[in-house]
């Protein structure tokens, strides 16, 4: 979910680079980001990364706690990087540096790359979610969302939007499994370091419907049905049933996305308009 914002990290970097001992940190920003802002804090052989979260996340739905207990379980399975501190409330996080890098727009596409997300969805959805998160649905999430931005539409178009998400989702039944879910699975979110993927940024992460990670990966990178048949077959026999609930979710996982961005914009950050454009022509129901 593509945009920026103000995000005030000097206290956090102090917090953390005093925390984790660092006397004399480098300190290197991150490229990318959405409402949050990352950097690499190296001291002698030690490298972690820290994560600040911006003023505006919690009304964007993300939850340190869930980021916390998520990541910690996706690591222990070689899924993400290891938690080595958490700030108070959630405010930063630090993690484990994992070297690679993120896969290009192009590579995202590529069947290689697919069969080996797919794959590590299938290993994350296969753990037992932790206990005591709550659960996130993307059509719950869409529709709060859409409320938040409804009243200052003078045009009526969130109301249709509101309207055709509540008839999909009623058409919808619940899934036959919750299972650990990271939410966000945009290709930035990932790290390749050609012999293994760990994803990054677990703050919209929880237990989810399993069909709902992989219709947002194909969402977020307009995957064809020839690269998501890659995806489904690295996630193995398992994928077949869930082929269905993925196509049934793409278009929520859309309305979610215009939902965010929209709330994004009413709290400061700026929405890619070129975006928000690509995603409405999606939208007509």
């Amino acid at each position: 979910m593509s945009t920026r914002g103000q995000v005030a990290a000097t206290p956090a970097i102090a917090a953390a680079t005093r925390a984790l001992g660092l006397a004399h940190a480098e300190v290197t920003p991150l490229e990318g980001g959405v409402a949050n802002r990352s950097y690499v804090l190296r001291g002698g052989a030690r490298e972690f990364v820290l994560r600040v979260r911006g003023d505006a996340a919690p009304g964007l739905g993300a939850s340190g706690r869930n980021e916390v207990a998520m990541q910690s379980l996706a690591a222990r399975a070689g899924l993400a990087p290891p938690v080595v501190l958490a700030g108070p409330g959630g405010r930063y996080i630090v993690s484990g540096f994992a070297a690679g890098r993120a896969p290009s727009a192009g590579t995202m596409r590529e069947r290689p790359t697919l069969r080996r997300i797919g794959a590590w969805f299938s290993r994350l959805h296969a753990l037992e979610p932790p206990a005591g998160l709550d659960v996130v649905d993307f059509g719950e999430r869409a529709a709060a969302y859409l409320d938040r931005v409804a009243a200052r539409d003078p045009h009526g178009r969130i109301g249709d939007l509101q309207r055709a998400l509540d008839r999909r989702r009623a058409a919808l039944a619940a899934p036959a499994r919750l299972a650990p879910c990271h939410h966000d699975p945009h290709r930035r979110n990932f790290v390749d370091d050609g012999a293994r993927i760990l994803a990054v940024d677990w703050e919209y992460a929880g237990p989810g419907d399993p069909a709902a990670d992989l219709a947002a990966c194909v969402g977020y990178h307009a995957l064809d049905a020839t690269a998501s048949d890659a995806l489904f077959d690295g996630y193995g026999a398992s994928g077949a049933g869930l082929r269905g609930r993925v196509a049934a979710l793409g278009w929520i996982f859309d309305c979610l996305w215009f939902g965010w961005n929209a709330v994004a914009a009413e709290s400061g950050l700026a929405a890619d308009p070129a975006e928000q454009s690509r995603l409405a022509a999606r939208l007509v129901d």
